[in-house]
């Protein structure tokens, strides 16, 4: 039986972005040959062998592609220009199936399979229309000139209905998709749980671990933006340092908003109790992790973080790390599910301050909660057990 070629479009350096990582890996372990087309500035090879995965990268700068990208949903010059560069690729390395990552890469992934007549999956990182309703460059000046969301939701359904498979990461967003008429048997979830071995594999860091040794690490890893919930969890530092001085909240990552994040920690007096680490490789966050006390996932509830799960949640959960979440819907359940944590009202930094208070004030239940979360981890909120449908999905397009 032939071998299946899938392309994957992703418009991020490659690596790291630890879902695709995930999905290639899994699918080359799977018998597939994977081919990642990666768009970004990037200083490595133009073409590179990575963990089975074959790596086509394309150079462009960060502004550009950004650009681009935020113009996808008025003026589609970017799928134009990403369906291009896949062209090439096929002329080398023929492909039977193209898998792109985020919506926003939904037409460049439809010209592709209407060039070439071959299968298309759509794989939803995120809720990405209501999201931009949320972004700091997509619903601030001059951001919001250009953006309507309703056209995004236009795009959204024709892109959807033309897909061969689509992805989500959570139940809530399959059950939306049903509910807005895409076929259910279309859709699959492919949740963004952690791969342990791999997590596992990455050594523990003294050196990381020994740097807050003598504070209650309030640990926050990823991405930094208006939705986040971060300016929630500084306020919430107010309280929580009055109870428990030696806490410390730490942000590991980045973003659009860390200046003003910076500046309120500032304002506030703050500066001894949340710590800026900034973008850590990945080989190190599960040293932050084993160094922290409390795991945060403060998200703003809205319709977008309703519906999404993010890797921290499993990164925390396998390493007995308590977690305290916001109320958005998806969290809360498997927070509540598992009993890995404590939930708060999104927004409420007096409620958040209350249940890190609680925590820190009462650590042997702090304990179980962690390990009722590891056990989860490790039964079936775990990249082994929810990779398999996306697996099944491809062997069947295989046999045809």
């Amino acid at each position: 039986m032939k071998r299946t070629t899938i392309l994957m479009l992703l418009d991020h350096n490659y690596p790291t972005d630890q879902r695709v990582e995930n999905e290639a890996r899994s699918l080359a372990n799977a018998g597939f040959k994977v081919i990642v087309l990666s768009i970004g500035k990037d200083e490595r090879a133009l073409e590179e062998d990575f963990e089975g995965t074959k790596i086509i990268r394309v150079g462009m700068p960060i502004w550009l592609r950004q650009k681009l990208r935020g113009a996808v949903g008025f003026l589609n010059i970017y799928s134009h220009i990403i369906a291009f560069f896949a062209s090439r690729v096929f002329q080398k390395y023929p492909f039977d199936a193209v898998h792109a990552h985020d919506l926003y890469l939904g037409k460049a992934g439809i010209i592709l399979k209407e060039k070439y007549n071959i299968p298309l999956t759509l794989d939803l990182h995120e809720n990405y229309v209501e999201a931009l309703s949320e972004y700091a460059w997509s619903s601030r000046f001059p951001g919001n000139l250009f953006i309507s969301i309703n056209k995004w939701k236009t795009l959204e359904k024709n892109w959807l209905n033309k897909a061969d498979l689509i992805v989500t990461v959570i139940k809530e967003m399959k059950e939306k998709y049903i509910n807005e008429g895409i076929p259910e048997e279309k859709l699959i979830i492919t949740p963004n749980t952690p791969d342990i071995i791999s997590f596992r594999a990455f050594d523990v860091q003294d050196q990381i671990i020994s740097k807050f040794k003598d504070r209650q690490v309030l640990l926050y890893s990823g991405g930094f933006d208006l939705h986040r919930g971060l300016s929630v969890a500084i306020d919430a530092m107010e309280l929580v340092k009055e109870k428990h001085a030696d806490s410390l909240l730490l942000l590991v990552g980045d973003g659009r908003n860390r200046e003003e994040l910076e500046t309120q920690v500032k304002n506030k007096g703050l500066s001894d109790y949340v710590v800026f680490e900034g973008w850590q490789l990945q080989d190190t966050i599960r040293s932050y992790v084993r160094g922290a006390d409390i795991g945060l996932i403060p998200h703003i509830r809205s319709v977008q973080t309703d519906a999404s799960i993010p890797h921290k949640l499993g990164y925390y959960m396998s390493e007995k790390l308590p977690v305290i979440t916001s109320n958005c819907t998806s969290l809360e359940r498997m927070v509540t599910d598992y009993n890995a944590g404590k939930v708060f009202e999104s927004g409420n930094s007096k409620d958040l301050a209350k249940q890190i208070i609680y925590l820190l004030s009462n650590k042997e239940e702090a304990i179980q909660l962690g390990i009722n979360g590891k056990v989860a981890a490790e039964k079936d909120f775990n990249w082994n057990a929810t990779v398999l449908p996306l697996v099944d999905y491809y062997r069947s397009i295989s046999a045809k």
